[in-house]
């Protein structure tokens, strides 16, 4: 894959880089369409300062299926939700904008890793033979 291709690939519809993270993602994602499939995003990253416990705890009433939790490296976080979206990287820079939206949590922060899996079947897929996780 070129630098091009790679570069289309992670663009959301707004233009921005999906590991980067997009708040007009995020935003739109409070009120998402139905017929979007559902995306489960983890996103791993490191952050300049400790996350306060608290904040960790705080994010799971969000409403909207994210979890914030510490792993056992210093100052490593995994960020989990679930996102309607087009595609694997507007269901990313989605979830990830809930990071830049609440900046105040989450000072300053550098995405390592993501993962986007496809939870909804395909529209092509029979009604008969969809398979639910």
């Amino acid at each position: 894959m070129s630098y091009r291709d790679d570069a289309a690939f992670w663009a959301c519809p707004h233009g921005q880089d999906a590991r980067h993270g997009c708040v007009s993602c995020y935003e739109e994602s409070a009120d998402p369409d139905p017929d979007l499939p559902v995306w489960d995003v983890a996103v791993w990253f490191t952050s300049d300062q400790p996350i306060p416990v608290k904040a960790l705890q705080d994010v799971h009433r969000h409403g909207r299926r994210f979890l914030l939790d510490k792993l056992s490296a210093p100052r490593i976080y995994l960020l989990t939700g679930h996102a309607n979206a087009a595609g694997g990287g507007q269901a990313v820079a989605g979830v990830i904008g809930f990071l830049v939206h609440n900046r105040h949590v989450v000072h300053a922060f550098t995405v390592q890793d993501t993962r986007a899996v496809r939870l909804s079947p395909s529209p092509d897929t029979p009604t008969g033979e969809r398979v639910w996780p």
